[in-house]
């Protein structure tokens, strides 16, 4: 083996020692320029010379090394990054690869599923939301609709038992620069307690709150709280209330009480809230 043309340089992410024979990138070495020596020396028998270039900026850091014109060309550089961009092709094309089909179309299902992604949209039959979940063993499953029961879902990362039923299986390669198979799912059923929302927004008659909301998931799990201008989320606690109708309507009483210029913070942490409510509203 000839000993031309190697060298060890920094690689294009300025990070790692790597060893080149001449403009071929050969290997990583290490992070440690001692090390990448001692490495090197057992990749080819020797310490090559060490040339310290910086991609960014094309200059030397110390006045000993001085950075050979060919290696201005960069063509090593390129062959590095193609080497990175492949590694990472072939990690991602295993990933897709080990995504498979599970049970077959009208099996009903109960597994516990992650949440990868959640957006909405506007299709032809109206307002839609997409959930795209994975499963244990990194299979991929995909539903389009409004199903209530998905409302536990709120943040990529969550993860629940649901049953389903399966309605397509498809290979994607939309999405994806490498085709993968996917489960379209339907008529879901969820094992967390189902989450009801509503919100009133408050406009700009009162400057200490932005909206209020109610997560309802059962008559003793209703949580409220409002949000302030600066985006603090702040609890609060109206007593008495055991339905979701009548946290709605609750809500509905509050918005009337922002026309009369009286619903503030204060307001909204008081004890005897719905009492208050009551009598400002309807003389009671």
């Amino acid at each position: 083996m000839s000993n031309q043309g190697y060298h060890i340089s920094k690689g294009a992410d300025d990070i790692y020692w790597i060893l080149n024979d001449g403009d071929i990138f050969v290997k990583n070495l290490s992070t440690d320029l001692e090390t990448a020596k001692i490495k090197a020396k057992e990749k080819i028998g020797f310490v090559p010379p060490i040339e310290i270039w910086h991609r960014k900026k094309f200059v030397n850091i110390s006045p000993k090394y001085k950075t050979p014109d060919w290696l201005l060309f960069q063509e090593h550089i390129f062959n590095y990054k193609n080497h990175l961009a492949k590694i990472k092709h072939l990690s991602e094309k295993k990933d897709c690869e080990s995504r498979q089909y599970v049970g077959s179309v009208g099996d009903v299902l109960e597994m516990e599923l992650e949440l990868i992604e959640k957006f909405s949209f506007d299709s032809d039959y109206g307002y839609c939301i997409c959930y795209k979940f994975k499963d244990s063993d990194n299979n991929r499953f995909i539903y389009f609709g409004t199903s209530s029961q998905l409302n536990c879902f709120k943040n990529s990362g969550d993860k629940f038992t649901i049953s389903f039923e399966i309605k397509k299986q498809f290979i994607n390669e939309r999405d994806s620069e490498i085709p993968y198979k996917i489960n379209q799912i339907k008529k879901i059923k969820s094992k967390a307690p189902v989450l009801r929302e509503f919100f009133i927004q408050i406009h700009d008659t009162n400057k200490d709150i932005l909206d209020i909301n109610v997560e309802f998931y059962s008559s003793k799990n209703i949580n409220f709280n409002f949000t302030t201008y600066n985006k603090e989320k702040i609890p609060f606690y109206p007593k008495g209330i055991k339905s979701f109708k009548a946290a709605k309507e609750f809500l509905k009483d509050l918005e009337n009480l922002t026309v009369l210029r009286i619903l503030t913070k204060k307001v909204l942490l008081k004890d005897d809230l719905v009492d208050y409510i009551n009598k400002l509203l309807f003389n009671e």
